[in-house]
């Protein structure tokens, strides 16, 4: 199984997100799986399934991290009437009843960018744990992608800490920065079985190889054994200043 082959190339920690996670049929046996193998999860959700229902084999996950697109008005004009209203509903039950740690998921895009101190102050008051702000993430459909794509993403989170001052203290888990504009940082698994490294602009994802190989790529013409190709990319990911700490 994928799950133990990650195990064996020395992965500690797995994220899931989407599309949709708790979508596919066969996720929360999968989720107890890993549970079973040792490796911590967490999953990234837009809690539309949660809505309905919090299953138990939640508590498997090490956090669950809510998907926000802005604040209340921008939020639900993408997402839909209430859903903001909704997300923020479900993070309570989840902390409250469920004993769950919750994040945030803040799309950083041109509609968003301006309004971090509403929806911060929406986090501390229902007790998120953190928030992640991530820079708009190309889906390469032009007319979205000219108008919510960024133009100078690092000057945008050098102007986050402005934004964020005064709710460090607020947010046990604190808050980061993901700058998705960068590539070559962060790996993916896909539903082909491809280990890749994405890419947040126009050109083509790049790929390491499949995760049953014995070989990956981690550079176009540098080859190495798959253990070795992944920490090679773990150490790139400490060394770049795609991620920074806001806190």
């Amino acid at each position: 199984m994928v799950a133990n082959r990650l195990l064996e190339l020395g992965v500690e920690k797995i994220s899931y997100s989407g599309g949709e996670p708790f979508e596919y049929p066969l996720f929360s046996r999968l989720v107890s799986h890993v549970s079973g193998l040792g490796m911590l999860q967490l999953v990234t959700t837009n809690g539309d399934r949660l809505s309905t229902g919090v299953p138990d084999w939640v508590k498997s996950f090490e956090y669950i991290k809510l998907s926000f697109y802005g604040p209340r008005p921008v939020h639900d004009r993408l997402m839909g009437r209430g859903n903001y209203d909704q997300q923020l509903s479900l993070a309570g039950r989840l902390i409250s009843a469920h004993n769950v740690t919750v994040g945030a998921n803040y799309m950083l895009s041109t509609e968003s960018v301006h309004h971090v101190r509403e929806f911060l102050a929406d986090m501390a008051v229902i007790g998120f744990n953190d928030v992640l702000f991530q820079t708009y993430i190309y889906n390469r459909r032009t007319h979205v992608d000219s108008r919510f794509a960024l133009h100078d993403t690092k000057q945008v989170i050098a102007g986050l800490r402005d934004a964020v001052s005064g709710y460090a203290n607020r947010l046990p888990g604190g808050m980061k920065a993901h700058d998705y504009s960068q590539r070559h940082w962060y790996i993916v698994l896909d539903d082909l079985g491809r280990l890749t490294l994405p890419s947040s602009a126009t050109e083509p994802d790049f790929i390491m190889g499949r995760v049953t190989d014995d070989v990956l790529q981690v550079e176009p013409e540098v080859r190495t054994s798959a253990r070795s190709a992944l920490e090679t990319i773990w150490k790139r990911r400490y060394e770049t200043d795609a991620i920074v700490d806001l806190s």
